[in-house]
């Protein structure tokens, strides 16, 4: 990847105005992170940040939260919600259900 994976592009989201109550919206996982933005409840932005599958699941753990830093503070949402994490059952040690 050129450049800085983790900026966040300035072009997709308006600037949040003076008065406005901002919504962050995450459906976070670790190889594809889903986010919508919300200004007085219409939708001004969304798209996705993606991480390599071929990385360790800790380095894209960490992928994940220098994007969402990187984001918080581009975007100055007021609130942030984050949809339930799924437990996946994969590999060896499967959750028992």
């Amino acid at each position: 990847m050129a450049g800085d994976p983790y900026k966040v592009k300035k072009n997709k989201v308006p600037r949040k105005a003076e008065n406005i109550t901002r919504i962050l919206a995450l459906d976070a996982a670790t190889g594809i992170t889903g986010y919508s933005i919300y200004d007085d409840k219409i939708l001004v932005g969304y798209g996705t940040f993606k991480t390599s599958a071929m990385l360790p699941a800790t380095e894209r753990i960490n992928n994940v939260k220098q994007w969402l830093k990187a984001a918080l503070k581009e975007w100055e949402p007021d609130f942030v919600g984050i949809e339930n994490i799924q437990l996946q059952s994969y590999g060896p040690n499967k959750a028992q259900t």
